[in-house]
Order: structure tokens, then C-alpha cells, then sequence
């Protein structure tokens, strides 16, 4: 069962600071830091990750990615680029110390 873990929707689009997100890549290793119901809620988490700890992630690229999931739609909040599974891990374990649940992917 996918389980959102970002915060509610702020009453307004103009509550969220903009970030850019990448494309989806297509090959390396990404970590995964929330999934959610809602694309809002999703890059809300990736902009309130990267100001939490910006400097683990300063080489990764925020990016949401749609899926469905027993006929419910999610959008995954993740930080790609990473060359292989030990560099994810790695930038895992830092925002784990900073209380935040990550896991690593590959594309």
C-alpha cells in the first residue's frame, strides 16, 4: 500500500515555493522520499526536502513520476541522478539523519 507522507495542501498554489523539477530519468538511481495523491502535495515535499538537506542532495535532480496503484493514482516525490546504488544509499542515510524516510531506486 503506497503511503503519503506529505503534508496537506496548502490553502494556496502561491503558498508553495516554485521548484523545477527534471524529466523522469531513464537509467541511474534515484531516491524516493514521499508519494502522494496529489502532484501539489508532491512538489511541496521535494521543495520542503531540498531546504531540509540541500547539501545531501546538492548533484540530484527533484522530479515527480505518476503511477497507479489498485486503481488509485500517486505522484512519487524523488531526487535522481545518482551514478550507482552506493551514492543513493549514501544520500539516503543523510537525509535519514536529518529525519527524513527515503529508499533507494533504480530506473
Amino acid at each position: 500500500v503506497e503511503q503519503a507522507y506529505a503534508a496537506p495542501i496548502p490553502a494556496r498554489m502561491a503558498d508553495i515555493d516554485p521548484i523545477s523539477t527534471a524529466a523522469v530519468p531513464k537509467s541511474g538511481w534515484s531516491i524516493q522520499v514521499a508519494s502522494s495523491p496529489s502532484e501539489v502535495e508532491a512538489r511541496a515535499f521535494l521543495t520542503r526536502t531540498t531546504r531540509q538537506a540541500g547539501d545531501a542532495l546538492a548533484d540530484a535532480s527533484p522530479y515527480t513520476m505518476t503511477c497507479e496503484k489498485g486503481g488509485v493514482t500517486y505522484d512519487r516525490a524523488r531526487f535522481g541522478g545518482f551514478q550507482n546504488k552506493g551514492d543513493a544509499w549514501d544520500a539516503c542515510k543523510a537525509l535519514k539523519r536529518k529525519k527524513i524516510e527515503c529508499y533507494a531506486v533504480e530506473q
